[in-house]
């Protein structure tokens, strides 16, 4: 009986700690395309390149960045 409950507590550890890693991967919106031009946005991108920042432009052309990158872009694209 206690190795089926170790075993059901691991298993729940280790899915726990699988979903809190994926979050570094959630992108968010960095720049919504109702306040930036063209000619801010393609500053803006450069900028994200120069700093080795992974963004994605979507369909809407809002600047998308990773949160785990959040503070960086703040701090230097800003």
């Amino acid at each position: 009986m206690r190795s089926v409950r170790k075993t059901i507590c691991t298993i729940i550890l280790f899915t726990l700690m699988a979903g809190c890693s994926q979050t570094d991967n959630d992108y968010s919106v960095f720049a919504n395309h109702e306040n930036n031009s063209d000619e801010l946005r393609k500053s803006l991108l450069e900028c994200l390149n120069s700093e080795k920042i992974d963004y994605k432009v979507d369909n809407n052309k809002n600047v998308l960045i990773r949160e785990k990158d959040m503070k960086q872009a703040v701090a230097s694209c800003s």
